[in-house]
């Protein structure tokens, strides 16, 4: 039985990805969100909220131009860190191996995401822990995220402790002018104890 768990627990771990990914590799995940609420900046910086209600749902087209982006962000030094049981995939995040940020503080943490039946499990946790080890292995201060303004969106991102961003990257901005631009300051291995 203990066997079993800890077969269990290993496919649950978070994989690192640094080669190409293939076009079926989101076939099995369900991204799906509906929002009435969602969080933007006012001239002075500071946070509000305000209704919108919108969906937002990947079709094949979708996540073929996700798995693209994906591709790149690899090809540019980056990973794909995904969480799967079996031939389920939990959730995937995105990190772009390209320095940002007038200093190259920054490496972009593009995608998030944990697939609709498994939320709320700690998959977002672990995706955003590993994401963390893998920016430190190449040199970000920091990790730089365009995040949908969504309330939800935006409290998983405050729980990980994301701030909004000191700086604005402008080519992550100009892609989704209407995300929250968060920050997250890596703690340096000698302090993350």
């Amino acid at each position: 039985m203990a066997e079993a768990e800890s077969h269990t627990r290993r496919r649950d771990c978070p994989r690192t990805l640094t080669t190409r990914i293939a076009p079926d590799f989101l076939a099995t995940f369900e991204r799906f969100q509906e929002t009435y609420r969602i969080y933007a900046v006012d001239p002075s910086g500071q946070l509000y909220q305000k209704d919108e209600h919108y969906i937002d749902e990947w079709d094949d087209t979708k996540k073929q131009q996700v798995i693209e982006i994906l591709n790149y962000y690899i090809d540019r030094g980056g990973v794909v860190v995904a969480i799967q049981n079996d031939k389920t995939l939990l959730g995937f995040a995105g990190l772009d191996g390209h320095l940002l940020g007038t200093d190259d503080q920054y490496l972009n943490l593009g995608f998030i995401h944990v697939s609709l039946p498994f939320r709320g499990q700690g998959i977002g946790m672990g995706l955003f822990e590993r994401v963390c080890q893998a920016a430190i292995e190449r040199s970000a201060k920091k990790l730089y995220i365009g995040a949908n303004p969504a309330v939800d969106t935006y409290h998983f991102y405050k729980v990980m402790g994301c701030i909004v961003a000191e700086e604005i990257v402008p080519e992550v901005y100009e892609a989704e002018a209407l995300d929250l631009q968060l920050e997250y300051v890596i703690p340096s291995p000698e302090t993350a104890s």
